[in-house]
Formats: C-alpha cells, structure tokens, sequence
C-alpha cells in the first residue's frame, strides 16, 4: 500500500459496523480510501474529500476497478478555508485524515471541521509523519505528536489510541 508504512496496521483499528460513514480528508489519489471501502460492512460509505479533483476522478477510476466506488462519493473542498456545509452537521462515524496534516498550514480549520462533522461519540484517525523523520521542504507543516494530541484533547476530543506504524509515521485514534 506504502512503501513507508502498513496502513492496514490503522485499518484494522478503526471500527467497523454495519452502515458506518466516514469522511476521508486529503483523500487524493485513494490508496487508504479505496483499501478502507474493502473493509466497509453492509451499507457503509466512503466520502473522499480533496482540494483537487483529478485526483479524485483517478481515485473513481481505481475505485471501478476494484469493485468498490459504490461505495465512495468525492468531493472536492479547501477544507483549510471551508466547510462541507450544514447538511454534514453531526453526519459521520468517523472521520480519517491519513498523510495529509504536515502539508496542512491551517490545522485548526481542518480539525475543527473534524470535529464539527463527526457525530457524538464518533472516532477520529490520523496518520502523519514523526516531525524529525520528514523530508525537508519549505511547504511543508509538520506538527510534533504530542502538540497535535494537545491540540485535539484541548479542543475536546479523548484519546483512544496511539500506533506506531513505522520508523516514520504515527497513528492516532480519538473519540469526539
């Protein structure tokens, strides 16, 4: 799936039920979304969402493929700047955000928009790079670990686990 890490080692630690929604943030291309939607129980959906739509339309093309975009709609949405919209209010069990916060300069929005969309109780997975191990570019935003666990406890989320998936990325679970 990645050279850098197992993402079936987060997979298999995100809950799974009958009709679970998720909305994946910084979607692109798919490789977690559409390996995610294999594992979807009946009557469970995908939203992959992105700044960009070509990777989206990439995403539905390998989603065909692999017997799986029924199960996935895309959007495309600055999730830096905007929200999903109302309609999205309290709507998803889980909310995944996997390799995308150190490219993220406005974390707070991003997370906030989490939060809001996420239903009582539901879980938020996050998978980004340990910040001494990220390659060196100036557009890049790494945040430490503990400053993101900080972060998102402060704003009302309890941690429910934390994974080493490798050398050089971590996972978190949270609850809202």
């Amino acid at each position: 799936m990645n050279s850098l890490m197992n993402l079936g080692d987060i997979i298999q630690r995100i809950p799974m039920w009958e009709g679970v929604s998720i909305a994946d943030f910084g979607s692109g291309s798919g490789i977690f979304t559409i390996e995610l939607a294999k594992k979807l129980n009946h009557g469970g959906s995908i939203l992959a969402i992105d700044l960009l739509e070509q990777p989206l339309r990439f995403l539905m093309e390998n989603a065909k493929r692999q017997s799986v975009s029924h199960l996935i709609t895309t959007k495309v949405c600055d999730l830096e700047s905007k929200t999903l919209g109302n309609s999205f209010q309290n709507y998803f069990d889980i909310v995944t955000i996997i390799n995308v916060l150190f490219q993220v300069k406005n974390k707070e929005a991003m997370l906030k928009e989490a939060r809001r969309i996420l239903k009582p109780n539901g879980f938020l997975v996050l998978v980004d790079w340990e910040t001494y191990k990220i390659p060196l570019n100036e557009k890049l935003y790494p945040i430490n670990k503990d400053d993101l666990v900080k972060m998102l406890t402060d704003s009302g989320f309890k941690m429910k686990e934390g994974i080493k998936l490798s050398n050089t990325h971590f996972g978190l679970i949270f609850v809202k």
